[in-house]
């Protein structure tokens, strides 16, 4: 019985963090010039640009990505977001939310 209780813990306990990161790439993906937004497992958080070549400020992206998702949809920190090309498919900026 104690198992079951512990395991249905987890189970409810982690799919609360996944309906988090879904929220916030749905989230992320309202904000103008973002293409497309996803977590490519725990530990990275992909960003499609629409307009790479706009000037984008990707550091104020990425703080407000890393500190809305922990405060607004409760993603922990400890990963890391980065802003790719749509066109190219090549990384343009990497930004560590830690």
């Amino acid at each position: 019985m104690k198992k079951l209780l512990i395991t249905l813990l987890f189970v409810l306990f982690s799919n609360i963090s996944f309906a988090g990161q879904y929220e916030m790439e749905q989230a992320a993906k309202t904000i103008p010039g973002v293409a497309d937004a996803a977590f490519q497992g725990s530990s990275s958080f992909w960003v499609i640009m629409s307009n790479p070549n706009e000037p984008h400020d990707y550091d104020q992206y990425g703080y407000l990505l890393c500190n809305g998702g922990a405060n607004k949809f409760g993603v922990p920190k400890g990963y890391t977001i980065t802003f790719w090309n749509l066109y190219t498919k090549k990384p343009i900026k990497k930004f560590r939310c830690y």
